[in-house]
């Protein structure tokens, strides 16, 4: 069974974003490394700064908000690589 990496949770004050930093960390890393793109590539390409890309590869706090479109992209660009 795979890891859940982020899990979003409704409650009665609005959304909850949970994010195992550590876990996203490295399958950007990963992913990133195995596409032989550099982080300014990524950043460019996902529209975010290297900075951002640079703290998510390092599990440093990231905005949910950011977090959540990261990890969007990354879902979408995996799935594209497995088709």
């Amino acid at each position: 069974m795979e890891k859940l990496i982020l899990e979003t949770t409704a409650r009665p004050n609005g959304l909850s974003v949970e994010i195992d930093r550590n876990e996203f960390a490295l399958a950007l890393k990963t992913w990133r490394i195995r596409q032989e793109r550099t982080q300014q590539q990524v950043a460019d390409e996902w529209g975010v700064s290297r900075f951002t890309i640079i703290r998510a590869e390092h599990g440093k706090s990231i905005s949910w908000e950011m977090a959540y479109r990261l990890f969007a992209r990354l879902a979408d660009a995996l799935k594209r690589e497995k088709a």
